[in-house]
């Protein structure tokens, strides 16, 4: 009960009518779209993303909602990752990460948009779930409102007045730029068939779907962003771990890596350990380099999560052992580098490649921060700098490594 109250409360300067009205001609919209014969990714995620994220800006700009003008900003690496779809052919690992980041960039996008003090942190990952999938049917009940509202038929006859005399002249430019660009006239036949298409037996049922799981979607998803804004800061909660407990886990990280170090030493130089294996440079450049990339990507996780969600950032044993265990990841870094440019050089670049360069790139960037965060030469407790070179490096992995600019490349080291 007091659930709906709080949304009684948000709705008192909220327009629910409108935002339905506009939630259902974007999902009428998304199931044209849907319809059209171009790549299942494109019209499944990333043409519906911008429909609904335009919907919602317009709905939060119609009721004053916008407190936080900066957040604008953020449209910039929305819009890149979007339009990069649109320009390239994505790969599948990209595919899966576009999803997920943009989720969560336009998750923190309507946040920090509608509430000033809204602050990045961790606890933006459970949020984003709860977004999506907390009260998904429920919120529905909020509907219900329109129909306790009086209808103001003037404002309909008005509607309607515009719709008749709108809809003839759309359809004479319609057929004028047509007949002058005939790109633009498939494209508009390709449209206008999928509409009839709507319109038969054979689709009916599978544009209903779209529409009903689009609109549900969409209504829950805003309704949760009015539920769960809040007008104080949110803050990291941290958690009680003991510095024995932790102490001891990095102890025997780093004694596992000190072991693995004498090993490399050994087998690039004279093999002072006597240990049977020879190898030859392809056969070391090949073996356990995304072991290695995943061990470095444990590695920063362990260091972020003692820096920002535990009470011991300022624990000077804890500093030293991560310190450490940073000095081992950036070894690793170099010892990937050494290991992919052997690879390289008899094998040519590939996207994975490329990416994998780009990645080890970002780590080593990334752990070099946190040495200057623990040695609080860096003086805040938030990782949005982080987050900000994570999204630079992850964009230029979307512009760089596709079949165009590696084909340019190995032609210039040719």
């Amino acid at each position: 009960m007091n659930e709906f109250k709080n949304l009684e409360e948000s709705y008192q300067k909220y327009d629910l009518k409108f935002l339905t009205i506009s939630l259902i001609i974007s999902t009428f919209l998304i199931a044209i779209i849907f319809n059209l014969k171009i790549d299942f990714y494109l019209r499944g995620f990333i043409i519906p993303c911008l429909i609904v994220l335009t919907t919602y800006l317009i709905n939060l700009y119609h009721n004053k909602l916008i407190n936080n003008h900066n957040s604008l900003y953020l449209l910039i690496p929305i819009g890149l990752i979007l339009i990069n779809s649109l320009i390239f052919n994505v790969n599948s690992s990209n595919k899966v990460l576009n999803i997920f980041i943009i989720l969560c960039l336009i998750t923190y996008f309507i946040f920090s948009l509608i509430n000033k003090k809204f602050q990045l942190t961790s606890e933006l990952f459970p949020l984003i779930f709860s977004i999506f999938l907390d009260k998904l049917f429920t919120n529905l009940n909020n509907i219900n409102k329109l129909f306790k509202e009086k209808t103001h038929s003037k404002q309909i006859l008005h509607i309607i007045l515009g719709l008749i005399i709108g809809i003839p002249i759309c359809i004479v430019i319609l057929l004028l730029l047509s007949s002058a660009d005939y790109y633009f006239g498939y494209f508009i036949e390709n449209i206008i068939n999928n509409i009839l298409n709507i319109l038969n037996i054979e689709f009916i049922w599978k544009n209903l779907f779209v529409i009903s799981i689009s609109f549900i979607l969409t209504f829950s998803i805003f309704i949760n962003y009015m539920l769960k804004r809040k007008d104080e800061e949110n803050k990291t909660k941290l958690i009680n771990v003991s510095s024995s407990t932790l102490g001891t886990i990095l102890i025997l990280i780093n004694l596992v890596f000190m072991l693995f170090l004498i090993t490399e030493i050994s087998k690039v130089t004279t093999n002072f350990l006597n240990i049977p294996i020879e190898y030859t440079y392809a056969e070391y450049a090949r073996e356990g380099f995304f072991q290695l990339l995943f061990i470095t990507s444990i590695n920063f996780i362990i260091t972020i999560f003692t820096i920002y969600k535990t009470k011991l950032k300022d624990n000077k044993l804890i500093n030293i052992l991560l310190l450490v265990l940073i000095g081992f990841s950036i070894l690793l870094i170099f010892n990937s580098y050494y290991r992919m440019f052997l690879y390289i050089s008899a094998y040519t670049f590939t996207i994975l490649r490329l990416q994998v360069i780009l990645f080890l790139t970002l780590e080593l960037v990334l752990f070099i921060l946190l040495i200057k965060k623990i040695t609080n030469e860096i003086k805040y407790d938030n990782f949005k700098l982080f987050t900000l070179i994570s999204l630079i490096f992850y964009i230029i992995n979307l512009y760089l490594c596709n079949d165009i600019v590696i084909n340019f490349i190995n032609k210039i080291i040719a």
